[in-house]
């Protein structure tokens, strides 16, 4: 699709060295530092027989994420209408989006899952949002356990065309998204890439970690936030 903007390319490389998923409940499990490890399967951490899987501190409040990530749509969208690019509803409206957009692409901070529902951009504050918490969670994760971690990014911009064929596989998913106007994304709690494995982190505290991150951002009134339990992913707008 061709965008009469200006697009700034985020350069990044990277290769997954590893990807570590698992499902887990929404309740945080608070843990200190080399915590003994509760079992998980070797197919959850992909790690090996002997690997140690290590446990790092969290300081997430104890409780239900999904009580506290609970900016629904209805609160998130003025927030996505005010700074945001007006949607792209089909091929002509796209010459005339306004404001500038950002080419998202995978980094050595984040990675950027295949996106069939979304394109990879997002308004310039919603990139440098998504940049700040994908650099705090790596470096966390390098200071708490000296390992080499980065987040993967599920959806970013939608068209009125993506949400639609959405709609037919997820009823969940609403004709007012956020993602329609470039300033929200999804960050997933269940899928990490590990870029060293033989410093392997358990899935509980990287979820934990990430949780600590977005709600630090989110009580510094940069973002809305809500966890999505079904879709595994935190859906974060820029405000």
């Amino acid at each position: 699709m061709l965008l009469a903007t200006i697009l700034m390319t985020i350069p990044g490389t990277g290769v997954v060295s590893c990807t570590c998923s698992n499902h887990y409940n929404d309740k945080v499990v608070w843990v200190k530092k080399n915590s003994e490890l509760p079992p998980m399967s070797k197919k959850a951490a992909n790690v090996s027989d002997n690997a140690n899987v290590g446990r790092i501190t969290t300081h997430i409040i104890p409780g239900s994420l999904k009580e506290i990530f609970n900016d629904s749509n209805h609160i998130q969208l003025p927030a996505a209408e005010s700074n945001g690019i007006t949607p792209i509803t089909d091929f002509k409206t796209a010459y005339f989006v306004k404001k500038p957009l950002v080419k998202i692409t995978t980094s050595d901070i984040y990675f950027i899952d295949s996106l069939k529902h979304s394109m990879p951009y997002l308004v310039p504050k919603a990139a440098n949002l998504l940049k700040e918490i994908a650099t705090t969670f790596a470096d966390t994760i390098k200071a708490r356990g000296n390992a080499d971690y980065r987040i993967r990014v599920t959806s970013l911009l939608r068209t009125d065309y993506s949400v639609n064929k959405l709609q037919k596989r997820n009823r969940a998913a609403t004709s007012q998204s956020c993602h329609l106007y470039g300033t929200t994304f999804d960050i997933s709690w269940v899928k990490f890439d590990c870029l060293d494995p033989t410093h392997p982190i358990s899935l509980e505290d990287l979820k934990n970690v990430l949780a600590e991150i977005v709600y630090n951002f989110r009580e510094q009134g940069r973002c809305f936030a809500i966890f999505e339990r079904k879709q595994g992913c935190f859906h974060i707008t820029v405000r």
